[in-house]
């Protein structure tokens, strides 16, 4: 079943759940560039939480604090298949999180700080544990490789 949380409910709801011992997912994607404020770890699907409560239980899910309600289909709560799930999972890191750097590769960015401020790039890859990217830059009309604190870069 799918849950609707309240804005930025997300991990109240999931911990919630836990502690009622609801079966419980909530996929968490690295978001880059990192946000100038907050975290940079959020919910793949913002408001959303994939839960599989015993009947005799959904309606005290649905009454828990930070739910807004199950997503429905007309008279019966939408569900999520299994595998979708599962997939998920199998995509997440032993911390739980999603990283989609493999789909940031070869993405235009446009570097917004330093000294090449205003030129486009195209991100190559990010730099594990170092907050920089790699990117491949026209200089002398071929590409070439600069790294550079991955804050300077948003998608063009």
């Amino acid at each position: 079943m799918v849950l609707r949380t309240k804005r930025h409910r997300e991990r109240i709801v999931r911990e919630a759940l836990l502690r009622d011992a609801v079966p419980v997912y909530l996929p968490l994607v690295r978001e880059w560039p990192r946000p100038a404020v907050g975290g940079d770890v959020v919910p793949m699907f913002p408001g959303y939480v994939f839960c599989q409560p015993p009947p005799e239980q959904a309606d005290r899910v649905a009454a828990s604090s930070g739910v807004a309600g199950f997503v429905r289909f007309g008279d019966s709560p939408a569900s999520v298949p299994p595998e979708v799930i599962g997939y998920l999972r199998s995509r997440a890191a032993a911390d739980g999180i999603i990283d989609l750097d493999l789909e940031f590769a070869g993405r235009p960015v446009t570097i917004t700080e330093g000294p090449l401020r205003g030129l486009t790039a195209v991100l190559e890859r990010r730099m594990t544990g170092s907050q920089r990217a790699l990117v491949l830059l026209d200089l002398l009309q071929r590409p070439t490789r600069v790294e550079l604190p991955d804050r300077w870069l948003r998608f063009a």
